[in-house]
């Protein structure tokens, strides 16, 4: 509970009780905590009470953001999931600054941070990545989490983000009539050349759909929230270990912005956060 006390001091009024009664009402479990699952898998080297705040303000993300397709990475908009992504973390960095007292800081930090690592393990749950066959993480650098950009090439697949209404010359295509995962996969055509596209699921209660009609699905027909989806199994063990690993990147990322901003007063912010430095990941090489 401790940190995540602390969350009623700044803020918001009641920022805590509020955490803590929509973790309690509005939490992925008992059906199945997966959002829970993988911020404590990834992220288990934190002290306790840092990972309890990191996971109430994961999973509150759902009430606070519901109908925000941004913080999901829903309905094909890649560039605005990036950039509540980045928004977030930047949230995070500012309030690990000296201007703001210690667990004024902290407490804000955590509830940012929290927010952007929903969306991350989002991204693999309701995108085709793992039916297109992406083994890889979307990202892994260390600088902010990069824009996705319509119709952009991602560099580590080389999937090809499809956002809106297509450039000339290009067209996106899927057999909707095959079974699942086929019809999940999708192709960017340009001129000569040909790459996977990635998409997501549409949400009808979210405002804004990015979907190109020939290549839009549903939530209901992508989405890899919970093992017991029907013919998913494989998918969504995918999906939840990329997910995973993600997070686990997210918090090095975390602390080079961090260093990048407030040099050693920041890292030693973040350090305080940390159970057992021995089992933290080595961000040289994550």
């Amino acid at each position: 509970m401790g940190l995540a006390l602390m969350l009623g001091c700044v803020g918001e009024a009641g920022t805590s009780e509020a955490l803590e009664e929509s973790a309690h009402e509005f939490s992925t479990a008992p059906g199945e905590a997966n959002h829970e699952d993988v911020t404590r898998t990834a992220l288990a080297f934190l002290k306790p009470a840092v990972l309890h705040t990191l996971v109430t303000g994961n999973v509150a993300t759902d009430v606070k953001f519901a109908l925000l397709n941004t913080a999901h990475f829903d309905d094909c908009n890649f560039s605005g999931g990036a950039a509540f992504v980045r928004a977030k973390q930047a949230e995070a960095v500012r309030a690990l600054g000296p201007g703001i007292a210690l667990l004024d800081g902290d407490a804000l930090a955590m509830l940012a941070f929290s927010h952007s690592l929903h969306a991350v393990q989002d991204f693999y749950a309701h995108t085709n990545w793992v039916e297109l066959g992406g083994d890889v993480l979307v990202d892994q650098s260390l600088t902010a989490f990069p824009p996705l950009r319509p119709y952009s090439a991602i560099p580590s697949t080389g999937f090809v983000v499809v956002q809106g209404a297509k450039p000339k010359g290009t067209t996106v295509v899927r057999d909707d009539d095959a079974a699942y995962p086929e019809y999940a996969v999708v192709t960017v055509r340009h001129r000569r050349t040909t790459a996977p596209g990635l998409v997501s699921g549409t949400v009808d209660y979210e405002p804004g759909d990015h979907c190109p009609p020939p290549v839009a699905m549903t939530h209901d027909e992508l989405n890899k929230d919970k093992s017991s989806v029907p013919d998913r199994t494989e998918q969504y063990q995918a999906a939840k270990s990329l997910a995973i690993r993600q997070t686990r990147h997210e918090w090095c990322r975390l602390n080079q912005l961090v260093r990048d901003a407030w040099g050693d007063a920041g890292t030693q912010r973040l350090a305080a956060w940390v159970a057992d430095p021995s089992s933290a990941p080595d961000c040289s090489t994550e």
